[in-house]
């Protein structure tokens, strides 16, 4: 059973939450609830929760704050928020959960069997972390992104992120120190977070990193050459639009 805690600010929403977690999670026990920062924070530390699902805005700060105000955070924590302007790259980028209002059951449920993987606070905490810091990140910056491997959780820029490389059902990323970390996600994934920050997928098996193309070479076979002297093949659908990133870069 995981014990649990809402924090949000709107009474309805608190009574929605609870009700959803009850239909759709009954292994979570919701123990207590609380309306602000303040109250929130006041009652994570008295009921010592394993999770707490915690809106962003609140009338005396965010979610954010909340969190802020542990030394070290101990409990498990999913967002959830009505405001999709609260940086979702940024929640991506750090591994983090969150959950669109108005609540869709399946999504909750994903949150919650998501839960179960986070098994350190060290984990939490560098994911929080993260967060912070990529929401803070102005525009066209270079976001920090959590990797986790085997072994530990790593950060990395994605500028350090030469480019990643299919490994069946896993990840191989290439960075500009000349070290490699294998990831236990498909690179389809990865496809879907990187493509806003300058990453191409110019074959079924590599995505690249375009800060980092050198020249292209559409005869006789098409080819990328990176500035790591690594040659990559371009996929036939995609020779068009490799050749002109190329050129408006030249």
């Amino acid at each position: 059973m995981i014990t649990a805690i809402i924090v949000d600010d709107e009474a309805r929403a608190r009574e929605t939450i609870r009700k959803m977690l009850s239909s759709f999670c009954p292994q979570v026990s919701v123990i207590g609830e609380g309306f602000s920062v303040e109250s929130g924070y006041s009652i994570i530390n008295q009921l010592k929760p394993d999770a707490v699902f915690l809106d962003i805005e609140m009338p005396d700060g965010t979610g954010f704050d909340l969190l802020k105000k542990f030394p070290s955070i101990d409990f498990k924590f999913v967002f959830i928020t009505a405001y999709q302007e609260f940086a979702v790259k940024a929640f991506k980028y750090s591994a983090i959960d969150y959950i669109l209002k108005p609540i869709d059951p399946s999504d909750l449920v994903k949150a919650v069997e998501k839960l179960n993987e986070i098994r350190y606070s060290d984990e939490i905490n560098q994911k929080f972390k993260t967060l912070v810091e990529n929401a803070e990140m102005p525009e066209g910056k270079s976001n920090k992104i959590i990797l986790k491997t085997f072994e530990s959780v790593i950060v990395v820029h994605t500028d350090s992120i030469i480019r990643c490389e299919s490994q069946s059902n896993y990840t191989l990323f290439y960075f500009t120190d000349s070290t490699k970390v294998l990831v236990s996600k498909t690179l389809k994934e990865y496809d879907d977070l990187l493509s806003s920050s300058g990453f191409l997928r110019v074959h079924q098996s590599h995505l690249v990193n375009l800060k980092f193309v050198k020249n292209y070479k559409r005869f006789p076979d098409s080819q990328i050459f990176l500035s790591d002297g690594t040659t990559i093949p371009v996929a036939v659908r995609k020779r068009e639009l490799v050749e002109e990133i190329v050129k408006k870069r030249d």
